[in-house]
């Protein structure tokens, strides 16, 4: 099977009518007025008592057809673009367990969890974003100790932001803390901030989550939406269901953002999972996620949308046989996907647990998917041919030409941090891991400007101030 390509054209093709069937005759629940009013304005069929929309399949191709092809985010000193053939990694700096490195257990989050995996975010080349889960600290008990960890966050990480809220206060607080750091850049909010817009599944987008997309729109801020149905609870109990209903979703809410405000930037993003029929809960990260990952992106690019794909990721908390195989095969599948943003650096513990060591792994899968991607490069050059003269039988090639351009070249993978050797005293995986993740963190200072990181503080301190009396 191709990894890249799970679907055929005609597969393609099928998905995309049952989505646009499933919209044009089931409908999309839209649970806010204003938004009823501009789609029916824009041609979609509004059933006003109950809020459901029906698109027809002409409208809902208009639509989409302009959504960008690709974007551009920037940050002080530097900017990735989203689309084509580039590809970029988004990174985690926290969640609801930490994998501790001492222990090999997971437990809950500290401030210098938050600290240490945005300094590595930072510093990591692939990753220009990162989103953050809005997570209280273990070491801060009161009420502030949400604000704590994104004061600290903010302090030690400088690139784009992916926006994840779950009210309307903390997209505002998002936008003063945007001011606070344009006027260190002078960018607008829209090049340095993408905020993500849920969907309730099946089919349907809350109040709250319109209002989100509205102002997400007007600060011309790239719309993320969180898909993430659940198959046999929230979505059918197929593989193709699931991706019918997302690739759906997907659709609609790239349309209601073109009605909002035509052009803005949207990213294909779905995060589909499997119920467990047995004991009712989540499995996020199983092997499923090969296949839906590749087929959402082929779904994505025959719509020329931009798209993420989740990377890494397991459903285990340990670092063993299993975190490694599933980590790389969902690594390879999303890279060799061609996915724009590879999303999720660090996370693992069906998605709700996460480490800076697994950071680094995840990162070192990455340059593994790449090498293995690229294939046998077949060039005359390669093929030895003079080299074989040169040595004839029985000789051998240890200063031959080829040997001494390959080492330098890259002809076979080396890794610094897999063991190559086998020796019984070779540091494992996560031993090197950890060390790089202390050499990351050694001396690290804030990358803002001193009158930002200033301005910061002072306004994390009204804040605190507020909270707490």
């Amino acid at each position: 099977m191709n990894l890249a390509a799970v679907l055929s054209d005609a597969d393609i093709e099928r998905l995309e009518d049952a989505a646009e069937t499933l919209l044009a005759e089931v409908g999309f629940r839209v649970m806010h007025r204003g938004l009823l009013t501009a789609l029916a304005k824009a041609g979609a069929n509004v059933d006003e008592p109950n809020g459901t929309v029906r698109l027809p399949s002409a409208l809902l191709h208009e639509l989409i057809r302009t959504v960008p092809a690709s974007y551009t985010i920037r940050w002080g000193g530097g900017e990735a673009v989203i689309g084509g053939d580039h590809q970029h990694c988004n990174a985690i700096v926290t969640d609801p367990w930490i994998i501790d490195y001492e222990t090999r257990r997971p437990r809950r989050p500290c401030l210098e969890d938050v600290r240490r995996h945005s300094i590595i975010a930072q510093r990591l080349e692939r990753v220009v974003s990162t989103g953050r889960m809005d997570f209280p600290v273990t070491d801060i008990a009161d009420a502030t100790s949400s604000l704590r960890a994104l004061e600290t966050h903010l302090l030690h990480y400088a690139k784009h932001y992916a926006v994840y809220v779950t009210s309307l206060e903390s997209f505002d607080q998002w936008l003063d803390i945007a001011a606070i750091i344009r006027d260190g850049n002078g960018l607008d909010p829209g090049d340095f901030m993408s905020a993500a817009i849920a969907v309730l599944s099946p089919l349907t987008l809350t109040e709250m989550n319109g209002d989100l997309l509205e102002r997400t729109c007007a600060h011309g801020m790239a719309v993320i939406p969180t898909i993430c149905p659940m198959a046999g609870t929230t979505s059918p109990y197929t593989l193709a269901a699931t991706l019918v209903q997302g690739h759906a979703e997907n659709l609609f809410v790239a349309a209601l953002t073109q009605i909002v405000r035509p052009g803005n930037p949207f990213l294909y993003a779905f995060g589909p999972s499997v119920t467990d029929l047995r004991s009712g809960r989540d499995r996020y990260y199983t092997l499923d996620k090969v296949l839906w990952k590749a087929a959402s992106v082929q779904l994505a690019r025959a719509c020329a949308f931009p798209v993420a794909a989740e990377c890494g990721g397991s459903m285990t908390y340990r670092y063993d046989q299993q975190s490694g195989a599933e980590g790389m095969l969902f690594m390879l599948a999303a890279q060799a996907s061609n996915a724009n943003l590879l999303c999720g650096i660090g996370s693992c513990h069906n998605a709700i647990g996460m480490s800076g060591e697994m950071m680094i792994v995840q990162t070192e899968w990455l340059a593994a998917a790449e090498f293995l991607g690229r294939g046998i490069p077949i060039h005359d050059s390669r093929l030895g041919l003079d080299s074989l003269r040169n040595a004839g039988p029985g000789g051998h090639f240890l200063t031959d030409d080829l040997t001494l351009d390959g080492m330098h070249e890259g002809e076979f993978f080396s890794s610094a941090l897999l063991d190559l050797v086998g020796g019984e005293d070779s540091p494992s995986l996560l031993d090197r891991a950890h060390d790089e993740v202390e050499a990351l963190v050694a001396d690290a200072e804030s990358p803002l400007p001193g009158d930002v990181q200033e301005n910061l503080r002072r306004y994390f301190h009204d804040e605190y101030d507020r909270l707490l009396r």
